[in-house]
């Protein structure tokens, strides 16, 4: 399974820089656990960092992120525009995502879509 946040932050981009770059809601490192306990494989968010910043920790940034992939192998999607699946009211949903093959890399931009 995976989890998708709509934080609603997102929309902030480009519209209120200040208010967009000073921080953002998400899950903290206890929600990320608890539903790395679920066994979902993807979290992702409508949002920069996917998770709350500043997070809960404020000595350990973006820990959310260390803890999903190299600690649980869980893939983290940032930045998704969810506004429509938000709009229609749409919950359940084929998400589709189709990354660069880039070798050596960390990450990768991708075409992400969901079939409703």
């Amino acid at each position: 399974d995976a989890v998708l946040f709509h934080t609603g932050h997102g929309a902030l981009w480009e519209k209120d820089g200040k208010q967009y770059h000073a921080g953002e809601p998400g899950p903290g490192i206890t929600a990320i656990k608890w539903l790395v306990e679920k066994k979902i494989v993807m979290l992702g968010a409508d949002n920069f960092a996917t998770e709350a910043m500043p997070g809960e920790n404020k000595e350990r940034p973006v820990e959310g992120h260390q803890h999903l992939l190299t600690r649980s192998g869980v893939y983290n999607h940032e930045n998704l525009d969810l506004s429509g699946l938000v709009k229609d009211g749409v919950y359940e949903f084929v998400y589709v995502f189709s990354p660069l093959r880039l070798k050596g890399a960390t990450g990768s931009p991708g075409n992400p879509f969901a079939m409703k």
